[in-house]
């Protein structure tokens, strides 16, 4: 698919800031003169995912300062991880209680439903995946201890997640269906590399082992349209209020993050081929309301799920 270029140098920071900071998520931003500034964005999507090719600069004494609040969450739901790959300059990155500067090489991921901090350099210039959190999740049951964290270019599986960023922002002119499944396999490497990478400190205690469990739980069992909070908890031999606590403290509920399950299993279906219509894809993933599956497909995905039928049928 070709790319789009949102953000090209002269456009001034307005528009940039618009792009970056409203039309991405709504985050606030320190103001630049614009005859002081230059910026590109340039999106290309493959499927649920985008990649953009940002660069970024500035003088020394105005760089830009970026932040998103919890009033800024609060008016802006969207829900996606940002994948980054530093080509050039440094770009400082805060969340979770982490914080660390990135060079070129370096890949760091951050979480867009909570507060993050980014300060670019001078002269900046990087890739960045968007990807929803549902297609996140189902491959890494705890995604949510990824924000703030960085992969150094010298980790062992660094270039090779940041050679395939940039080899998947370079695809043009394939047809969408092989777009679609090319981004959901290069997902599925991604998250590899980035789960290697980042460690599996966050089960260390009791409590993440036991999320952990239940994540897995839920995984194997989506297609049971009777599986509630209930249900759930008596798995795990703890009460309901045990299990809500769990997951409070990803920032989520066991209800909801059923839901984005299932939603992403439907999607993984209808991009492989494994279910025909979406009314399948809905009953075999625990939806007894087709309507509410769809658009709740849509506002996940930004995709109606009847365009991975109409794909398969061309």
């Amino acid at each position: 698919m070709k790319a789009i270029t949102a953000v090209k140098p002269g456009d001034g920071f307005d528009h940039w800031h618009q792009v970056t900071c409203r039309s991405y998520s709504v985050t606030e931003c320190r103001r630049v003169v614009d005859r002081r500034f230059r910026a590109r964005i340039t999106i290309r999507e493959l499927g649920a995912l985008a990649i953009s090719a940002l660069s970024t600069s500035t003088p020394p004494d105005e760089l830009i300062h970026v932040t998103r609040s919890a009033d800024d969450i609060r008016r802006d739901p969207r829900d996606y991880f940002m994948l980054w790959q530093m080509l050039d300059g440094q770009i400082g990155l805060a969340q979770n209680g982490r914080s660390a500067l990135m060079n070129p090489g370096d890949l760091f991921v951050y979480d867009q439903s909570r507060h993050f901090v980014l300060d670019f350099g001078a002269h900046t210039r990087a890739l960045m995946v968007t990807i929803p959190r549902a297609l996140l999740s189902r491959r890494l049951p705890l995604v949510d201890q990824l924000g703030g964290r960085r992969i150094a270019a010298t980790a062992p599986l660094a270039p090779l997640a940041g050679s395939l960023i940039s080899e998947l922002y370079r695809v043009e002119n394939a047809p969408e269906d092989v777009v679609h499944r090319l981004g959901a396999s290069a997902l599925d490497i991604l998250v590899t590399a980035v789960e290697a990478e980042a460690g599996r400190d966050s089960e260390a205690t009791e409590p993440r082992r036991r999320l952990a469990r239940a994540k897995r739980f839920i995984l194997a069992n989506l297609e049971d349209p009777d599986l509630d909070l209930e249900k759930i908890a008596r798995s795990q031999g703890m009460a309901p209020r045990t299990l809500y606590r769990l997951f409070a403290a990803d920032g989520t509920t066991p209800i909801r993050w059923l839901w984005q399950q299932r939603l992403a299993a439907s999607f993984k279906a209808l991009t492989e081929g494994k279910a025909a219509r979406v009314t399948d894809a809905a009953l075999n993933h625990g939806f007894s309301d087709v309507s509410h599956f769809s658009r709740s497909f849509k506002a996940a995905f930004g995709h109606a799920p009847g365009a991975f039928t109409r794909l398969r049928r061309r």
